[in-house]
């Protein structure tokens, strides 16, 4: 339970780079779903690095 909490925000960038590369894959390219995932990206670095810096000693 506590490496999911130190990686939810790689895991959010990972659900997030994995839908654009499906998007492409597939064909989609409407507004909605890349956005989606764009904004999946963002929301996991900030929450990666909102993760690291609170598990840090100094």
């Amino acid at each position: 339970m506590q490496t999911l909490k130190r990686f939810w925000g790689v895991a959010l960038m990972a659900i997030g780079a994995l839908l654009l590369l499906v998007c492409r894959l597939v064909g989609w390219q409407s507004n909605t779903e890349l956005l989606i995932g764009l904004i999946l990206i963002i929301f996991g670095f900030i929450g990666h690095v909102r993760s690291q810096k609170t598990g840090e000693k100094y």
